[in-house]
């Protein structure tokens, strides 16, 4: 177990590093993309709450679409130049990075489900921890922070094994399901790798929360710059470099049965 962990945190520096040697190459291109899912979600809250009730039906529902087309579109371009960097690819024709509408569709379907995944988990764990009552548990402690803990617990070892989906769907043209089924069989075996390279990605946000909390709030600002302008921009080449390494590994179909590769 010590030597598969040893292995495993060596294979999540290697992806590290050629991800940040990509950023350094490809800062602008990145970075740029991320601001502008930055300023899209910005705008979009900030229309909301200024229109509030003094707009009809109609313009929300045009508002809403344009931003939530801008937001997801943006996305996938993002993934997109990711994937095309980590393959070795530096420049290709605009048309190369603009989604097409079934894989904007499938790439929106797939959060539609990861949400409707948390509401099942939820309910799960209420159900679970509800006989803690009996035991003398406060209601508040439970659906404030056990519920939480052990929803937020499963829906990350569910994040980490579909985390791939959106690069199936880019790169192989593949339905939401069936990108899916083969995000689970690609991460087979490989979620303590996963699971290393997250850790390593989120520990500036970590410490940036950490530090908000004990009230250090200067640097807490350093580690929410280096955030913003180097996790963020990094986080999509990181996944893009862990889902090409992998895909060279992998050895499975290219249409695996769900219940195969669960555990």
């Amino acid at each position: 177990m010590l030597q598969h962990l040893k292995q495993s945190t060596f294979k999540a520096n290697d992806v590290l590093m050629k991800a940040i040697a990509i950023l350094k190459s490809h800062y602008f291109s990145i970075a740029g993309l991320c601001l502008l899912l930055f300023i899209t979600s910005s705008l979009s809250s900030y229309l909301a709450f200024t229109l509030g009730d003094s707009s009809g039906g109609v313009v929300k529902g045009v508002l809403c679409f344009v931003f939530v087309t801008l937001f997801f579109g943006t996305q996938l371009v993002l993934i997109k130049r990711a994937l095309l960097l980590a393959q070795g690819v530096e420049h290709t024709d605009l048309k190369d990075y603009i989604p097409s509408a079934k894989q904007f569709v499938n790439f929106l379907m797939g959060f539609i489900l990861y949400s409707f995944l948390l509401g099942i988990v939820y309910l799960l764990s209420s159900t679970l921890s509800f006989p803690l009552l009996y035991l003398g548990a406060d209601m508040e402690t439970l659906s404030m922070e056990v519920n939480p803990f052990l929803t937020g617990l499963i829906m990350m070892f569910v994040l980490l094994r579909i985390t791939f989906f959106p690069y199936f769907i880019v790169d192989k043209k593949h339905g939401l399901f069936r990108a899916c089924r083969l995000s689970i069989a690609l991460t087979k075996g490989n979620v303590i790798n996963l699971l290393l390279l997250m850790l390593i990605v989120g520990t500036a946000y970590i410490l940036q929360v950490s530090f908000e909390y004990l009230g250090y709030f200067i640097i807490a600002k350093i580690f929410s710059a280096v955030n913003t302008f180097v996790i963020i921009p990094s986080v999509s080449l990181v996944m893009a470099v862990a889902y090409h390494n992998m895909m060279k590994d992998y050895k499975g179909g290219d249409d695996p049965q769900l219940l195969k590769n669960i555990i």
